[in-house]
Order: structure tokens, then sequence, then C-alpha cells
């Protein structure tokens, strides 16, 4: 019996990447999961919901594809409704839906630029939790797991003005909520999941540089794993690295 066997789970921006490998890692656990992702990437990226919850069935696993902007409102709503319709609960959320901008100075940042990031990167979690909560706290437990970034806790990093400064307020989004559902049994974590080859970052000229020493995302399904099996009274308000998974966490 796999370790999520029974739960469901619902993982944004699951059409490619790490939202794809941690959707596949969660159903290989035995997991229910609600593969969501907007129909088209605003960048050009392949990979769809479809092919996920396509390789998920596949596999002998449990999964459904929900097309969801996670910045708009009627459309989280609409794919909550549609989770709870067909499993009748939801016990994991994870919020790797993102928006990446990355080596654009302040003045070439378009507005338009700026408020994609911020839909996506803040605005997305904060509508899909807020969507996602009255069932946990009604089921007495839950857990919410949010992408973050080194870029949002070091400046250094090379994030720029906006994709460090959009993680950063996720950061401390999660933190504040953590606090704020306690009492419900409802636990929050960051996870820093550390440099990929993603389909995201083969985008990205300078992180060729680097490309060697970059770990595929499945590397990341563990970590994930642990932190969907966490509530408030064992693990909840930790920002953490999934390079450091199994040696200062996760033990």
């Amino acid at each position: 019996m796999g370790k999520m066997e029974g739960l469901v789970a619902i993982v944004t921006g699951a059409s490619r990447g790490l939202g794809r490998a941690i959707a596949k890692e969660y159903a290989r656990e035995g997991a229910k999961v609600a593969v969501c992702a907007r129909p088209q990437s605003p960048t050009g990226l392949a990979g769809n919901v479809e092919e996920t919850a396509g390789d998920i069935q596949a596999a002998g696993g449990e999964a459904f594809a929900v097309a969801c902007d996670v910045a708009d409102e009627a459309q989280v709503s609409e794919m909550v409704r549609q989770v709870l319709d067909r499993y009748g609960r939801i016990d994991v959320l994870v919020n790797n839906a993102g928006v990446m901008v990355l080596g654009e100075s302040i003045l070439e940042i378009s507005p338009a630029q700026w408020d994609l990031s911020v839909a996506v990167n803040m605005r997305g979690p904060y509508l899909t939790c807020r969507a996602v909560l009255p069932a946990m706290r009604s089921q007495g437990r839950g857990s919410i797991v949010n992408i973050g970034s080194r870029m949002g806790s070091d400046h250094t990093r090379g994030g720029g003005v906006l994709y460090s400064a959009s993680k950063a307020g996720l950061h401390m989004f999660s933190l504040t909520l953590a606090e704020e559902v306690r009492e419900y049994n409802i636990a929050v974590n960051i996870l820093s999941p550390g440099s990929l080859k993603s389909e995201g970052s083969a985008a990205i000229p300078w992180t060729q540089w680097d490309w060697a020493v970059r770990d595929l995302p499945e590397v990341v399904g563990p970590s994930a794993v642990y932190l969907a099996l966490q509530d408030a009274q064992l693990f909840t308000g930790n920002l953490v690295s999934r390079a450091e998974f199994g040696k200062t966490w996760g033990l």
C-alpha cells in the first residue's frame, strides 16, 4: 500500500516539469490526483494536463485533468467543485504553478509582465488555498505545499526584482497562513526544490551554464510526499530545501 493511499491531492502547474513529477509520484503512492494547469502555456512550452493524467492512468493510477488558470477566481472555484464532486474530499494542495521572469531589470519588465507574475505566483496560491480550506477544515486535517525558491530568500541568487519579490511574498503568505489555520490541523509548508532540468528552466539561456549539475524534477517526489502527509500537529510553518530532505528535515 502506498504512503498516500486514500488521499486526494490537487497539483497545479502539472502539465510539465516539477508539477507533472509530483503528480505522478503522488499517484504512485496511491493518491487520487487532480492534475491542473492552463490549457496552453503563455510561453509556448509543450505539455498539457491530459498528458499527465494519461501517464498516471497508464501506470495504473487514479487521476483526472482539469484546465484551470489559478489566477482566475471562477476557474479555481469550478476546479475545486469538480474535485469535491468526484472524490468527496481534498487532503493535499500543491501550489506549483508559477511564472518565471529572470534576467530582466526593472526598466525592462513591463507592467503586463509584472501583473502576470504576481497573478500566478501570489494571487493563484491565495485563490486555491481559499477554495480548498473549507473542505480541509471540515475534515479536521490537510496539507498545503507551496513551491518556493531560494531566489525568494536570497537576493543574490539572480531572481531579479519580479521573480524574487513574488516568491518572497509567497513565502511570507505561507508562513502566515500556517499560523492562521493551525487550529484546524492544517499544515502549510514551503518546499524549495533547487535547480532542476525542467522545460521552463531549459528556456532560460543562463541555465545552460549549470545544466549538467541540475537535477531531474523526479528527485523532488519523495520530499513532496513527506510534506503531503503532514498536519499542523506534525510539521507546519516551515521553509525547507529539497536538497536537505533526509538530512536536516524529513527524518
